[in-house]
């Protein structure tokens, strides 16, 4: 699949704009809105900072959780000779 860099951004009222890359002019776009945030909700973020210590704290449990499983992703996944998954 082709990956295309645009910007993108939503305004107050919920309205998303996106420019394009001037070689996709006319080019029709469909996609599926996977997630909206509330009116309400936006407005607030915009002012609220992020406590980069709790992020840093969360990071480290994260990290710190123990290894309940040691196979890799391949052996828990169990390929079969032909390289499917099954």
């Amino acid at each position: 699949m082709q990956q295309i860099n645009i910007d993108a951004r939503v305004d107050e009222n919920g309205f998303i704009y996106l420019k394009m890359p001037p070689s996709l002019a006319g080019v029709e776009i469909k996609g599926t809105l996977l997630y909206q945030l509330p009116a309400q909700d936006s407005q607030n973020i915009k002012g609220k900072k992020i406590d980069i210590n709790a992020v840093r704290n969360i990071c480290k449990d994260i990290r710190n959780l123990p290894t309940l499983d040691h196979r890799t992703p391949d052996e828990i996944i169990g390929y079969n000779d032909f390289g499917i998954p099954e």
